[in-house]
């Protein structure tokens, strides 16, 4: 590695995060591993130790890697979830719109429709029928509300892609917080209802119908 000139000490320390994101790519790390050592990072990069910390508290902080004390620093499996969880936060407090995570989760959904029926996923269908059985069981709110989240996470999840999974996880769990989408008891019943309709529809292969049924079911959001 070559040493890092030294600059204003902000530059300097996200010229130090730079390196150290390129050593991990570099050596070809992957979750689990154990970074270099503080004093080993300092010698590299011919920097102090006080910036390679705050170098490596920053990486931490954005779930780049985690620090076990008296262990060491080691690289963190791939998760977007502090990212996109600061994203939505800065999105909220600038007057972002629900609809905005509205119109996110719909193309999010329908592409999961796509995927389902295109690999004539039999099993993904059948999980989730059994989530729509159990889910007419409900009679509260609260668990309405728990039933309505736990269909559309399934719906995401049976793509079985990993990053898919993680952005649209924290997409969902951001829209069922707000306060925006609360619904009576027969505007929820209502809801489990057009969830049987999309399954119904999966069942038969028509992906056109179950997201024609989608978008009517996202317009039971209030704003």
């Amino acid at each position: 590695m070559k040493p890092i000139e030294v600059t204003e000490r902000q530059s300097l320390k996200h010229q130090v995060i730079a390196a150290m994101k390129q050593y991990i790519v570099d050596e070809k790390l992957t979750a689990g591993d154990k970074l270099p050592t503080e004093r080993k990072f300092s010698e590299m990069f011919e920097v102090s130790r006080s910036v390679v910390r705050e170098a490596l508290s920053y990486l931490e902080n954005t779930g780049v890697v985690r620090v076990r004390q008296g262990q060491g620093t080691f690289l963190n499996e791939s998760n977007i979830d502090k990212l996109l969880d600061n994203f939505f936060f800065l999105w909220q407090i600038n007057n972002g719109d629900i609809r905005d995570i509205r119109g996110l989760r719909l193309i999010f959904e329908s592409s999961a429709i796509d995927d389902i029926v295109a690999r004539n996923d039999e099993t993904a269908v059948a999980a989730l029928r059994q989530i729509v059985q159990e889910n007419l069981q409900a009679k509260t709110l609260d668990a309405f509300r728990e039933a309505d989240m736990a269909f559309h996470k399934a719906l995401l999840q049976a793509t079985n892609n990993q990053l898919f999974a993680q952005l649209t996880d924290v997409i969902t769990n951001y829209f069922f917080q707000v306060q925006h989408i609360e619904l009576s008891l027969a505007e929820y019943k209502r809801v489990g209802e057009e969830h049987a309709q999309i399954v119904n529809a999966l069942e038969k292969g028509d992906a056109a119908e179950a997201k024609a049924v989608l978008a009517r079911h996202m317009k039971q959001a209030k704003d």
